[in-house]
Protein backbone atom coordinates (compact mmCIF):
# COMPACT_ATOMS: atom_id res chain seq x y z
CA UNK A 1 0.00 0.00 0.00
CA UNK A 2 1.20 3.55 -0.48
CA UNK A 3 0.77 6.63 0.99
CA UNK A 4 1.20 10.09 -0.28
CA UNK A 5 1.13 13.64 1.59
CA UNK A 6 -0.32 15.91 -0.98
CA UNK A 7 0.24 19.71 -1.30
CA UNK A 8 -3.50 20.28 -2.10
CA UNK A 9 -6.91 18.11 -2.53
CA UNK A 10 -5.89 19.12 -6.26
CA UNK A 11 -2.95 16.92 -6.94
CA UNK A 12 -4.35 14.24 -4.25
CA UNK A 13 -7.33 14.27 -7.10
CA UNK A 14 -4.81 14.24 -9.82
CA UNK A 15 -2.97 11.19 -8.58
CA UNK A 16 -6.30 9.10 -7.94
CA UNK A 17 -7.71 9.98 -11.57
CA UNK A 18 -4.24 9.25 -13.31
CA UNK A 19 -4.66 5.69 -11.13
CA UNK A 20 -7.74 4.75 -12.41
CA UNK A 21 -7.28 5.82 -15.62
CA UNK A 22 -3.90 4.15 -16.31
CA UNK A 23 -3.92 1.14 -14.04
CA UNK A 24 -4.00 -1.40 -16.46
CA UNK A 25 -1.93 -0.09 -18.68
CA UNK A 26 0.50 0.14 -16.32
CA UNK A 27 0.12 -3.43 -15.17
CA UNK A 28 -0.09 -5.05 -18.27
CA UNK A 29 3.40 -2.51 -19.69
CA UNK A 30 5.18 -3.87 -16.18
CA UNK A 31 3.81 -7.94 -17.26
CA UNK A 32 5.53 -7.43 -20.61
CA UNK A 33 8.63 -7.20 -18.99
CA UNK A 34 8.10 -8.95 -15.70
CA UNK A 35 6.35 -12.36 -15.40
CA UNK A 36 6.38 -12.68 -11.63
CA UNK A 37 3.02 -11.31 -9.81
CA UNK A 38 4.49 -9.98 -6.44
CA UNK A 39 6.86 -8.59 -8.62
CA UNK A 40 4.15 -6.42 -10.88
CA UNK A 41 3.02 -5.24 -7.52
CA UNK A 42 6.40 -4.52 -6.00
CA UNK A 43 7.50 -2.88 -9.58
CA UNK A 44 3.76 -0.64 -9.41
CA UNK A 45 4.18 0.65 -6.55
CA UNK A 46 7.35 2.28 -7.48
CA UNK A 47 6.71 3.14 -10.54
CA UNK A 48 3.15 5.25 -8.97
CA UNK A 49 5.66 6.83 -6.54
CA UNK A 50 7.46 8.32 -9.69
CA UNK A 51 3.86 9.37 -11.19
CA UNK A 52 3.55 10.89 -7.54
CA UNK A 53 6.62 12.88 -7.41
CA UNK A 54 6.16 14.11 -11.04
CA UNK A 55 2.80 15.36 -11.42
CA UNK A 56 3.15 18.59 -12.43
CA UNK A 57 5.15 17.43 -15.38
CA UNK A 58 2.04 15.72 -16.25
CA UNK A 59 -1.18 17.25 -18.30
CA UNK A 60 -4.52 15.10 -17.41
CA UNK A 61 -6.34 16.95 -20.18
CA UNK A 62 -3.61 15.44 -22.85
CA UNK A 63 -4.19 11.89 -22.66
CA UNK A 64 -2.64 10.66 -25.62
CA UNK A 65 0.91 12.22 -23.90
CA UNK A 66 0.12 11.32 -20.37
CA UNK A 67 -0.06 8.04 -21.60
CA UNK A 68 2.96 7.82 -23.53
CA UNK A 69 4.72 9.58 -20.64
CA UNK A 70 3.60 7.30 -18.08
CA UNK A 71 4.41 3.95 -20.80
CA UNK A 72 7.84 5.76 -20.94
CA UNK A 73 8.55 5.83 -17.23
CA UNK A 74 6.60 2.21 -16.93
CA UNK A 75 9.33 1.10 -20.02
CA UNK A 76 12.36 2.34 -18.70
CA UNK A 77 12.26 1.19 -14.70
CA UNK A 78 11.41 -2.60 -16.28
CA UNK A 79 14.58 -2.03 -18.39
CA UNK A 80 16.59 -0.52 -15.16
CA UNK A 81 15.14 -3.43 -13.25
CA UNK A 82 16.21 -6.00 -15.47
CA UNK A 83 19.29 -4.78 -16.14
CA UNK A 84 20.06 -4.22 -12.08
CA UNK A 85 18.81 -8.51 -11.78
CA UNK A 86 20.31 -10.23 -14.79
CA UNK A 87 21.11 -13.32 -14.05
CA UNK A 88 24.86 -14.75 -14.56
CA UNK A 89 26.02 -16.40 -17.92
CA UNK A 90 25.67 -19.66 -15.74
CA UNK A 91 22.87 -19.47 -14.88
CA UNK A 92 21.26 -18.39 -18.06
CA UNK A 93 23.03 -21.33 -19.56
CA UNK A 94 21.49 -23.61 -17.73
CA UNK A 95 17.92 -22.69 -18.64
CA UNK A 96 18.97 -23.06 -22.53
CA UNK A 97 16.91 -25.89 -23.95
CA UNK A 98 19.65 -27.25 -26.42
CA UNK A 99 21.47 -28.85 -23.44
CA UNK A 100 19.22 -31.40 -22.81
CA UNK A 101 17.30 -32.19 -26.16
CA UNK A 102 17.39 -32.94 -29.77
CA UNK A 103 19.91 -31.38 -32.70
CA UNK A 104 16.26 -30.35 -34.39
CA UNK A 105 14.51 -29.56 -31.21
CA UNK A 106 17.18 -26.83 -30.75
CA UNK A 107 16.90 -25.43 -34.35
CA UNK A 108 13.53 -25.18 -33.97
CA UNK A 109 13.75 -22.73 -30.53
CA UNK A 110 16.49 -20.99 -32.12
CA UNK A 111 14.42 -20.18 -35.33
CA UNK A 112 11.02 -19.30 -32.77
CA UNK A 113 13.24 -17.04 -31.16
CA UNK A 114 14.01 -15.28 -34.26
CA UNK A 115 10.38 -15.03 -35.45
CA UNK A 116 9.31 -13.26 -32.23
CA UNK A 117 12.08 -11.23 -32.34
CA UNK A 118 11.39 -10.07 -35.71
CA UNK A 119 7.46 -9.54 -35.30
CA UNK A 120 8.54 -7.14 -31.85
CA UNK A 121 10.97 -5.07 -34.38
CA UNK A 122 8.52 -5.13 -37.22
CA UNK A 123 5.40 -3.81 -34.78
CA UNK A 124 7.45 -1.31 -33.14
CA UNK A 125 8.36 0.29 -37.31
CA UNK A 126 4.07 0.54 -37.79
CA UNK A 127 2.91 3.80 -37.64
CA UNK A 128 1.55 4.84 -34.32
CA UNK A 129 -2.27 4.37 -34.89
CA UNK A 130 -1.59 0.70 -35.80
CA UNK A 131 1.10 0.05 -32.58
CA UNK A 132 -1.35 1.50 -30.50
CA UNK A 133 -4.37 -0.27 -31.39
CA UNK A 134 -2.35 -3.64 -30.97
CA UNK A 135 -0.70 -2.74 -27.58
CA UNK A 136 -4.43 -1.73 -26.29
CA UNK A 137 -5.67 -5.13 -27.78
CA UNK A 138 -3.38 -8.07 -26.93
CA UNK A 139 -0.99 -6.29 -24.63
CA UNK A 140 -3.34 -4.78 -22.01
CA UNK A 141 -5.93 -7.00 -23.64
CA UNK A 142 -9.04 -4.45 -24.09
CA UNK A 143 -12.06 -5.26 -26.19
CA UNK A 144 -12.72 -3.43 -28.96
CA UNK A 145 -15.00 -1.53 -27.85
CA UNK A 146 -12.76 -0.38 -24.71
CA UNK A 147 -10.04 0.71 -27.12
CA UNK A 148 -12.65 2.58 -29.45
CA UNK A 149 -13.77 4.79 -25.67
CA UNK A 150 -9.96 5.15 -25.20
CA UNK A 151 -8.76 6.11 -28.24
CA UNK A 152 -11.80 8.00 -28.64
CA UNK A 153 -12.74 6.80 -32.04
CA UNK A 154 -15.51 4.46 -33.38
CA UNK A 155 -15.18 0.70 -33.14
CA UNK A 156 -15.06 0.05 -36.74
CA UNK A 157 -12.21 1.95 -36.70
CA UNK A 158 -10.13 -0.23 -34.05
CA UNK A 159 -11.69 -2.98 -36.29
CA UNK A 160 -10.03 -1.74 -39.34
CA UNK A 161 -7.01 -0.35 -38.00
CA UNK A 162 -6.49 -3.99 -36.53
CA UNK A 163 -6.86 -5.90 -39.73
CA UNK A 164 -4.63 -3.39 -41.62
CA UNK A 165 -1.84 -3.88 -38.75
CA UNK A 166 -2.13 -7.69 -39.05
CA UNK A 167 -2.00 -7.37 -42.84
CA UNK A 168 0.91 -5.13 -42.50
CA UNK A 169 2.62 -7.54 -40.74
CA UNK A 170 2.14 -10.18 -42.79
CA UNK A 171 3.54 -8.57 -45.37
CA UNK A 172 6.55 -7.45 -43.49
CA UNK A 173 7.35 -10.77 -42.47
CA UNK A 174 7.01 -12.86 -45.83
CA UNK A 175 10.41 -13.21 -46.37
Amino acid sequence: MIFFIFDTQEECDKFVALYEKYKKIVYFTIKRFIGDEYLIEDISQEIYIIIGNHLEKIDIGNHQRTQNYIITIVRNYCKNYLRAHTKSKEEVYDEVPYLHTEPDQLLNYIIDKEKMQQLVMEIKNLDDIYKAVLELKYITEFSDDEIAEYLKIKKKTVQMRLYRAKILLKERLKC
